[in-house]
C-alpha cells in the first residue's frame, strides 16, 4: 500500500514540474546585408527561430554603407533579458558583420535562382521514366543586398533522391553567407512487385516481377528499385504474390550446392592441376567451402570460382 501512494505522489509531483522547453538554434552567418534600420533575430539566424525570439530587435540605426557587429554573447544577453534563453543553443560564426543600406531581395527572384541551381544537380532521368524534378524550401526570414546579389554552390555531385540539406552560398558584393536550404528530389525507380508465388532459395529473375516506377522520395528506404538488383540472387523469403520486393528478400544463389560433383583445381606455384571433387556445402562465388577429393579422398577448403569450380592453393 505504502508503495502505491509513494507512486501516485512521484506521479503527482511529476504532473505539476514545468514543462521542459524545446531545444532550438540560432546559427549565425559571418555578414549579411540589411534592409532596414532594425535588424531583427529572424533576420540574422540561418535557422528558424523560436516565434516569441523572432522579433527581437538585435542591431539598430547605421547609415548607408555603415556596419556594426553582432557576437554570439550580444544575442545571448538579449535572449535572457527576454526570457528566452532557455535551451537555446548558439552555432554559427562567433560574430556577425552587419552592413546597413542593403535592399531586401525579391523571394521570388532568389527561388528561381535557388531552383536553377538545383535543377543542374539532379540526377539523370533513367529512360523510359517520368521526369525527375526537385522543390526547394528557402529559409524564413527576409535577406538583403547592398547591391548586385548572386548565387551558386560548391557541390558537384548528383543529389540522391529524397529529402537532403543543400547550402547555397549567397554573394553580395563585399560579403558571402550561406543561404541553407531544403531540397525533396523525386526520382523515379522501378519498384518490384511479385506476379506470383516465389518460394524461398527459389533463383530470381526480371519475369516474375511487375515493375512500377514510383518516386523513391515517396517509399521506405531498403526496397530495390532497379533491375540490376537481381543478377545472381536468390529469394531469401517465401513471397505471395503482391508482396514488393525488398533488398532484405535478397542473397547471392550458391553456384556450387552441397552434394555437387565440382572441378577441383589444385594449384601450386605456376603449376596447375584439375581433378573431381565433392562439395560438402553451398558455396556462392568467391566464398570457401570444404570439399572432398575424389582421388585421394581428403578434404581441403576450396575457394568457389564459378558454377561447378572450385579452386585450392596448396
Amino acid at each position: 500500500m505504502k508503495s502505491l501512494v509513494l507512486a501516485l505522489s512521484i506521479a503527482f509531483a511529476a504532473s505539476l514540474a514545468p514543462a521542459v522547453a524545446p531545444a532550438w538554434v540560432v546559427d549565425l552567418p559571418d555578414s549579411l546585408s540589411a534592409g532596414s534600420g532594425l535588424v531583427r533575430l529572424a533576420d540574422v539566424s540561418l535557422t528558424p527561430v523560436l516565434p516569441d525570439a523572432a522579433g527581437i530587435v538585435i542591431a539598430e540605426g547605421g547609415a548607408p554603407g555603415e556596419t556594426t557587429m553582432v557576437t554570439r554573447q550580444g544575442v545571448l544577453r538579449r535572449l535572457v533579458v527576454a526570457g528566452l534563453a532557455s535551451e537555446v543553443q548558439l552555432t554559427g560564426a562567433p560574430r556577425c558583420i552587419i552592413r546597413f543600406g542593403g535592399g531586401n531581395l525579391d523571394p521570388s527572384a532568389l527561388q528561381a535562382e535557388a531552383e536553377r541551381i538545383v535543377n543542374g544537380l539532379l540526377p539523370p532521368t533513367p529512360a523510359g521514366a517520368p521526369a525527375v524534378w526537385a522543390t526547394v524550401t528557402m529559409p524564413t526570414g527576409t535577406l538583403a543586398a547592398a547591391g548586385a546579389w548572386s548565387l551558386d554552390c560548391e557541390r558537384r555531385e548528383a543529389l540522391p533522391p529524397g529529402r537532403s540539406q543543400l547550402r547555397l552560398a549567397l554573394h553580395d558584393g563585399w560579403q558571402s553567407r550561406d543561404i541553407p536550404v531544403t531540397v525533396v528530389v523525386h526520382a523515379p525507380g522501378e519498384l518490384a512487385v511479385a506476379r506470383l508465388g516465389v518460394d524461398r532459395d527459389q533463383p530470381l529473375d526480371q519475369g516474375q516481377f511487375e515493375w512500377r516506377w514510383t518516386d523513391l522520395s515517396e517509399i521506405p528506404g531498403g526496397m530495390v528499385t532497379t533491375r540490376e538488383q537481381l543478377q545472381g540472387a536468390s529469394a531469401a523469403r517465401t513471397m505471395r504474390a503482391g508482396d514488393p520486393l525488398r533488398a532484405s528478400d535478397l542473397k547471392p544463389t550458391p553456384m556450387v550446392r552441397a552434394g555437387d560433383p565440382v572441378e577441383l583445381i589444385v594449384q601450386r606455384g605456376n603449376v596447375a592441376v584439375s581433378v573431381r571433387a565433392m562439395a560438402r556445402q553451398a558455396g556462392c562465388l568467391g566464398q570457401t567451402i570444404p570439399v572432398r577429393n575424389e582421388l585421394t579422398g581428403r578434404l581441403v577448403n576450396a575457394r568457389v570460382a564459378g558454377p561447378g569450380v572450385v579452386e585450392w592453393r596448396r
